[in-house]
């Protein structure tokens, strides 16, 4: 698997994102990482802390460190995190050419349809 860095309070960790990233969120937060739209940021700090420990299980990163100041900056840092992190989750979910060429094919011509809704 794919390992890359982010960068928390000015020290580099390793991320990594696989079946075990998942294992761990959901270990983290007790819910369903597919129900999940990462819109609270303590979600986005858990499936951080959970790529971390999937590259390294004995990382020294914490969650306050992940908090740091509680200032603005924590807060860029955790979003600059959460993009690597989410990117590393678009390969290993990666739809195959096949059926994005499929669903493009389904969607044509869907939304052409110039009825107006009942209720209007």
């Amino acid at each position: 698997m794919k390992t890359t860095n982010i960068t928390i309070a000015g020290k580099q960790y390793q991320v990594q994102f696989d079946f075990q990233t998942l294992l761990n969120f959901e270990q983290i937060t007790k819910k369903a990482f597919f129900e999940t739209n990462f819109a609270m940021i303590v979600d986005r700090m858990a499936i951080i802390m959970a790529a971390v420990l999937t590259a390294d299980e004995d990382s020294k990163l914490t969650v306050e460190m992940l908090k740091g100041n509680g200032d603005y900056n924590a807060v860029k840092e955790i979003i600059a995190a959460y993009n690597v992190v989410m990117e590393l989750a678009g390969e290993y979910f990666k739809v195959p050419e096949v059926v994005k060429e499929s669903e493009a094919k389904e969607t044509e011509g869907q939304g052409d349809n110039d009825e107006q809704p009942k209720n209007a």
